[in-house]
This record gives C-alpha cells, sequence and structure tokens, in this order.
C-alpha cells in the first residue's frame, strides 16, 4: 500500500524514529521543527561602577547603607620567603619570616611546618609574618607560606 510518495515500509521507521526523538530528548530542551529563525537574547545593560563616594544605587541616605568599600585584592606575585629567623626551633617558639608578596592582612592563607602542621600566625605587614612552631616529629620540614598567587617554602629544623 502506498500513502503519497512515500511507502508504509519506509514510512514506519521514519515515524518511529520522530517519536523517539521527542520521547528521548531531555527536559527542557526546546525542540522546533520549523525553519523559524530564534530571536537573538536581549543585551543587558552594563552596570557602571559608582563613582568614588558616591552611594551605589539603591543605597541612599534614608536607607543608611554606606557608600561601597574598596575590596581588598588578593592576586598577585606569589609569595617569596627571604629568611626565617631562627631556622629552627622547638614547638610552641615564635618564628619571623621575612619576604615580600605575602598580601594585605587577611590574603594569606596558611603557614605549615611540613604536611599537615599547621601553624597559628600573625601577618604583620606585606612583607613580614610572625608564626608558632607547631608540635610535631622532630627534623627538617619545609616551612611553607601559601597566599592565593601561590606557595614558597623554605627549610626548617624541628628540634
Amino acid at each position: 500500500m502506498r500513502i503519497g510518495t512515500l511507502s508504509l515500509s519506509r514510512a514506519y521507521p521514519v515515524a518511529l524514529l520522530l517519536a523517539v526523538l521527542v520521547f528521548v530528548s531531555p527536559v527542557g530542551v526546546n525542540v522546533t521543527w520549523s525553519a523559524e529563525k530564534e530571536k537573538p537574547a536581549k543585551k543587558e545593560k552594563s552596570v557602571q561602577p559608582a563613582k568614588k563616594g558616591t552611594p551605589s544605587k539603591g543605597a541612599t541616605k534614608a536607607s543608611g547603607a554606606a557608600p561601597e568599600a574598596k575590596a581588598t585584592t588578593c592576586f598577585g606575585d606569589a609569595p617569596k620567603i627571604e629568611s626565617v629567623k631562627p631556622d629552627e626551633g622547638k614547638s610552641g617558639e615564635k618564628v619571623t619570616i621575612r619576604g615580600k608578596n605575602f598580601g594585605a592582612p587577611g590574603c594569606l592563607s596558611s603557614i605549615s611546618f611540613g604536611s599537615g602542621l599547621l601553624a597559628k600566625f600573625e601577618h604583620v605587614n606585606e612583607s613580614t609574618v610572625t608564626a608558632t612552631v607547631p608540635s610535631g616529629k622532630k627534623g627538617l620540614h619545609l616551612l611553607s607560606v601559601t597566599t592565593a598567587s601561590g606557595e614558597d617554602s623554605k627549610t626548617f629544623f624541628l628540634k
């Protein structure tokens, strides 16, 4: 039997394929069968940064909102340890680490004396940090300074 120009033996596989495509297509995918062009997405308006000293949009004197504060940038050059004084010590002793690119306060991620030996530290400034030697296995360890931009290490002898 022939229907139009397509025989039933050929129409069946085509219909089956179309049915499978409709039922198997992922949820949320828009399947269109017409040659209609899709409309381009509307461009979002660009947001201009607030001028220095002026409140951001939506912040008014009545709302009590303060002007936006300048965010601290923690990315830059990787830290570089220049000296560790003393370069050996016992658990609980203070060590001063001097170098560069330690970043602003809050940017220094961690100080460690070998794998798993995180130290308590005080970020004095961009070039100086004091750390308390943690308890751990005696011997030679890598003292590491870690920031968002990278890490640097020097050897340290834990007595």
